[in-house]
């Protein structure tokens, strides 16, 4: 029965747009490329590795078919190897239709609505990140959207393909309601989820996130908890805590910030087996602090789109060899279309 509720909706939403296509008014709004390369040095066990690497290349078209359609699309065009792999190497690519001023919905390829500012951020922007932000995070499904008048809050109920699901047709689905909001010092984005890991068995997780701006000082606050509905005992057992501060510097052209999150499941021994553990991605038996810090310069006054970026950073799993970081690397985006 779900898989026909997805059904309807990709049906329902397509329909609607061919019906109003003689009012076609079509417009690219962004049309992008942009790339991050890096070279990277990690140390662990007495070895090191190094190297320069093309960590991303993205492909970004976005725009309007009329004054009610309009459509997203991001290809991360450095992982297509093949033509049977290409939605694999497809970030999001959906249909969305106002349907008023303040209710939208979308059908296709979606980001999974799961709260937290390291998970929400583009992974192009994320340096060194724990465990909690490794979710196979593009699922095809729906959404649906309200965003107030002052459109200072959406709020998100969606339905997609689970995560955790091993192929397309693996009949397990994820539930999500999600907050988004847009204050003056504060920016949440929360929500609670419910992701189907074996049928009928979910992963429920609380993800709590906030932004924050106080001047020339700036940063993150995160903290995710994860609870099987097999648990026993439900709180308290699979949680992480992520916070970050920065302050930014001359005009906006230096960002130098630092950076912490700690991972941590005792809900099942060590030694459970993947197939049958409460939580597939933040594993049993995880005890993982993650630290470092870095800077971002921009180099063009007002313009974001070079970056330099240089880091580094530590993961220390207890009970395991200590990994550090070190990276310095390049952003660049060209904005062919922006409006």
């Amino acid at each position: 029965m779900k898989k026909y509720l997805l059904i309807i909706a990709l049906s329902f939403i397509t329909t609607a747009a061919y019906a109003q296509i003689n009012d076609n008014n079509f417009k690219i709004n962004t049309l992008s490329f942009e790339v991050r390369a890096d070279f990277d040095c990690f140390s662990q066990d007495d070895s090191v590795y190094s190297g320069f690497t093309g960590r991303y290349l993205n492909f970004i078209l976005k725009g309007d078919i009329n004054e009610h359609f309009y459509y997203v699309y991001r290809q991360r065009i450095n992982k297509i190897q093949s033509i049977a792999n290409f939605f694999d190497a497809n970030d999001y690519l959906y249909l969305g239709w106002r349907i008023t001023k303040n209710i939208s919905l979308t059908a296709g390829k979606e980001v999974v609505a799961m709260g937290g500012i390291e998970y929400d951020l583009a992974p192009i922007d994320i340096y060194f990140h724990s465990r909690s932000w490794e979710l196979d995070c593009y699922q095809f499904g729906t959404n649906v959207s309200y965003t107030t008048d002052d459109k200072k809050n959406t709020f998100t109920l969606q339905f997609t393909n689970s995560p955790f699901g091993n192929g397309l047709y693996s009949g397990l689905y994820n539930y999500s309601v999600h907050w988004r909001a847009n204050y003056k010092y504060f920016g949440p984005v929360c929500s609670v989820n419910m992701f189907e890991v074996n049928k009928g068995s979910f992963l429920n997780v609380v993800a709590l996130g906030t932004t924050y701006s106080f001047g020339i000082v700036d940063g993150s606050l995160d903290f995710l908890h994860r609870a099987s509905t097999e648990q026993k005992e439900y709180l308290g057992h699979d949680y992480t805590f992520i916070g970050q501060i920065g302050v930014s510097l001359f005009k906006e052209k230096l960002h130098v910030y630092v950076k912490g999150g700690y991972d941590f499941n005792d809900a099942q021994p060590a030694e459970t087996p993947i197939e049958t553990a409460f939580d597939p991605y933040v594993t049993p038996g995880t005890d993982m602090t993650t630290y470092g810090g870095g800077f971002e310069f921009f180099p063009i006054n007002g313009n974001k789109n070079l970056r330099i970026h240089a880091f580094f950073a530590v993961n220390d799993t207890k009970g395991n060899e200590i990994l550090y970081q070190g990276n310095i690397g390049l952003t660049w985006r060209l904005n062919f279309i922006n409006r």
